[in-house]
């Protein structure tokens, strides 16, 4: 699995999850689909989860992955993403985990240890609140 972290500034959840799928396009870890493919995903299916630092987790199918990744946007602004439990209500995120998997059991396995993250407040904060060039590090050392 590959980590990865950027800054960024976005307006909508479509325009973050371009941000991430951009940097996993150019890393070779997906090809030009998995873009369209999130964002897709993503209007039939919201990832906004209201933990104590809002997240939200993008991801899309198999197909336009090439290789295990997580990529972590730390927002300057808050984006509006719809809530995974309830699609009629709109969470503010700041904090984005846009995630290529390639296999089934991969893809539970990562979504589990990413929510532990997302409702443990020291490991979460700890990744808001770290310096980017360190988060690659952290987001492995939590979720491998």
């Amino acid at each position: 699995m590959k980590y990865f972290a950027i800054k960024g500034h976005a307006d909508t959840d479509s325009e973050a999850i371009e941000l991430c799928a951009n940097k996993l396009f150019t890393e070779g870890c997906v090809n030009q689909s998995f873009k369209m493919n999130c964002i897709a995903r993503e209007k039939e299916f919201p990832t906004g989860l209201p933990s104590e630092i809002p997240v939200a987790m993008p991801h899309s199918e198999i197909s336009g992955v090439i290789q295990n990744a997580v990529c972590m946007l730390i927002l300057d602004e808050p984006v509006k993403f719809r809530r995974m439990d309830d699609d009629s209500q709109i969470i503010e995120t700041q904090m984005i985990f846009n995630l290529a998997l390639t296999g089934s059991q991969e893809h539970m396995n990562t979504l589990k240890k990413l929510m532990s993250v997302f409702y443990n407040y020291d490991q979460l904060s700890d990744l808001y609140h770290s310096k980017i060039e360190d988060l690659p590090d952290k987001l492995s050392k939590y979720l491998d």
